[in-house]
């Protein structure tokens, strides 16, 4: 009979969480929380069959450690271990971010007010990366790096679009432009929609997407895959004028709404690629379709050998 009585009082906990109709989202980290995080993406484009042809696959492990001080929150990071593989695995720079030894974050809210690290790491890294000069150079352009600093700020702020009360399950675009939490210049948010709960990492995770549109500032590594990369005919090559990209993407979060802290991101791209040839001023398009993903596992601390 108790038994029985656990096992109803367990469920009507179940469902009564189940029924929770809204939730308080929080940025505050009581005490320092360590955190491995496994990034992994999927470059893909499709060829003149309509067939999807994967290219690069890049991963990376870091190490993350989030605190707070005061009402800012510190995220430090230091890579760990490189898992990359296929035709663009050392050369693609929105993946040698992760590379970079190591990246500090200070943020308040869903602004970041400093990134340091990142720009004297990036040049130790690609001075130590074994790679042909045609692509060192390319990489060592300056405009590179204030473009990875947009990529770690759009992080965050995806992240962190959420505050105070939240509708668990919802359409929240409209009350978060009356909250300007949307004001964005370079992406433009079409909707942002709360699923619910999900169970990540043994962490109850609030779950929405972000449905977005954005452009490229730097096309020419998706290009250089599928035009060298035997993906289409050699005739493509030619084709290396007026390089764009638009993706409508699905960016989806799982956070920790009693301290922000994620659980997991997901990417999901869609992007219409326009290439021109010089001569010709002949226009191509082609289609690419990129799967960014990252796992945030909290680590445990060791327990002490019995004596």
């Amino acid at each position: 009979m108790i038994k029985k009585f656990l096992g109803l009082a367990m469920a009507a906990g179940l469902l009564a969480s189940c029924g929770e109709s809204e939730i308080t989202v929080n940025y505050k980290i009581a005490t320092p929380v360590d955190v491995e995080l496994y990034a992994e993406s999927y470059y893909a484009t499709i060829d003149m069959k309509g067939e999807e042809q994967m290219g690069t696959i890049t991963a990376a492990y870091v190490d993350l450690n989030y605190s707070s001080v005061g009402d800012t929150t510190v995220v430090k990071r230091k890579y760990t271990i490189d898992k990359s593989r296929g035709y663009l695995k050392n050369f693609m720079p929105s993946e040698l971010v992760w590379r970079v030894k190591e990246v500090n974050t200070k943020a308040v809210d869903r602004e970041v007010v400093d990134i340091s690290g990142l720009e004297d790491g990036y040049d130790t890294l690609l001075a130590h990366i074994p790679m042909p000069e045609r692509w060192r150079k390319q990489l060592l352009n300056p405009d590179y790096k204030p473009h990875l600093r947009r990529l770690e700020k759009h992080r965050w702020e995806m992240d962190h679009l959420l505050t105070g009360t939240v509708p668990v399950k919802a359409n929240v675009t409209q009350m978060l432009k009356d909250q300007g939490r949307l004001n964005f210049a370079l992406i433009k948010i079409d909707s942002v929609v709360t699923k619910g709960f999900e169970r990540r990492d043994h962490r109850r995770c609030l779950d929405y997407i972000v449905y977005l549109h954005e452009t490229e500032s730097f096309p020419y590594y998706i290009w250089e895959q599928h035009v060298n990369s035997n993906i289409i005919p050699d005739k493509y090559k030619a084709y290396t004028a007026g390089h764009k990209a638009e993706y409508d993407t699905e960016f989806e979060v799982m956070i920790d709404p009693e301290t922000g802290v994620p659980c997991q991101e997901r990417e999901v791209k869609v992007g219409t690629h326009t290439m021109v040839h010089p001569i010709t001023k002949d226009t191509v398009k082609f289609t690419s379709h990129i799967t960014n993903e990252r796992l945030y596992n909290l680590k445990v601390a060791a327990e002490e050998p019995a004596e």
